[in-house]
């Protein structure tokens, strides 16, 4: 899933929209809302938790636009990750409810995925079947 900025920039921009798109969702999974600003420490934890765990699939400018962030915060979650789990109450739960829903939702788009590439290949098939099926025809009919 992780893809390179200096690739095709339809590409960054897909990243960066599903990356946008699952953001909410992780923020729904603990039933908190992202615009809360009265929830301030724990909006930081999620963020760093939801950061954290996208950049295991996206790359750290990917996660950072999403998240509407630089790229350098996404570093810093990243290297403060370990220590945050030991020492940051609350932080460890959160990044357990965020990996999990973020796994869930990643498997979901990867079958997703993986049925419309199978059904092309389908039609494919078929197509060629057809082709085939119609050249035995032309064939006989001689």
């Amino acid at each position: 899933m992780k893809r390179k900025k200096e690739g095709s920039e339809d590409d960054y921009d897909d990243q960066v929209d599903l990356a946008g798109n699952i953001i909410p969702t992780l923020y729904e999974a603990l039933g908190e809302d992202q615009s809360d600003e009265s929830k301030k420490i724990k909006l930081t934890q999620i963020r760093a938790a939801i950061g954290t765990a996208l950049y295991k699939h996206f790359t750290a400018p990917v996660v950072a636009e999403a998240l509407g962030l630089h790229r350098d915060s996404i570093t810093q979650y990243k290297k403060k990750h370990p220590k945050n789990l030991l020492d940051w109450k609350g932080y460890d739960y959160i990044f357990l409810i965020v990996q999990c829903t973020l796994d869930s939702i990643l498997d979901i788009e990867t079958t997703r995925t993986n049925i419309e590439i199978l059904s092309r290949k389908i039609l494919k098939l078929e197509e060629t079947k057809n082709k085939l099926e119609k050249t035995i025809n032309e064939t006989l009919v001689l």
